[in-house]
């Protein structure tokens, strides 16, 4: 037996039957990560005291949810998370998650606190524009404020900020808190490993055009539940 043959074949056999694992467990963390956002957004409104007035969510143009938002230890105020962003379609339901990316800045972690989950409402159809185009700083060239909380309706008499952002704590109380310096980038990796597809574009993916996972359906839901277009 030629074994200088064989080997080679050996090993690419090796190579795809160990490889298909770590692809299908790459697409169950990316849903895992659907699914942690969508219990963010759920755990939000249970606090009545606390929550994102309806008022915000109704007008909102997008909204991203980034649970678990860690301070780099290595970076003095600097902050690190992977979350999920959806956009209001023309009828007033909300789009497929794109995957996102959060660094930078600061989310005004407690002292001891190991994470934090991070919203940001989008008020301005500005600021997804430049989401979407790789060019979102709060403080830079997206403006940006601690978000109202409370079940009241919010009034207002000024500008509207092109964003309001809010973190939860770990009391599990939201809060509206500045991400001052913060950036938010397209995470294609996570994209392709959920949809099974490379190179999406974020508006194929908003579009609807591209089928996904059962999870991305229950956050649709979820979000048409508690953030209906006024």
């Amino acid at each position: 037996m030629d074994w200088l043959k064989i080997l080679p074949l050996a090993l690419t056999v090796t190579v795809i039957t160990t490889s298909v694992p770590v692809a299908v467990a790459s697409e169950q963390d990316a849903i895992k990560s659907v699914d942690s956002a969508r219990q963010v957004l759920t755990g939000e409104r249970t606090q009545t005291q606390h929550q994102i007035p309806d008022s915000v969510l109704r007008k909102a143009v997008a909204i991203a949810i980034i649970p678990d938002v860690v301070k780099a230890g290595f970076i003095l105020g600097g902050t690190r998370g992977a979350g999920i962003l959806s956009v209001r379609n023309n009828k007033g339901g909300w789009s497929n998650p794109g995957f996102v990316i959060l660094t930078g800045g600061s989310v005004g972690l407690q002292v001891g606190a190991q994470s934090s989950d991070v919203i940001i409402v989008f008020n301005t159809k500005k600021s997804l524009e430049k989401a979407l185009a790789q060019d979102f700083q709060l403080g830079g060239s997206v403006s940006g404020t601690a978000g109202p909380t409370g079940a009241s309706p919010v009034t207002t008499t000024s500008t509207l900020p092109d964003v309001y952002t809010y973190v939860r704590n770990r009391q599990g109380l939201f809060g509206g808190v500045s991400l001052e310096g913060t950036k938010l980038e397209t995470d294609n990796g996570r994209n392709a490993e959920f949809y099974g597809q490379p190179n999406l574009t974020a508006e194929k993916i908003f579009s609807g055009e591209v089928k996904a996972p059962e999870a991305a359906t229950n956050l649709r839901e979820t979000l048409n539940r508690y953030a209906p277009r006024q």
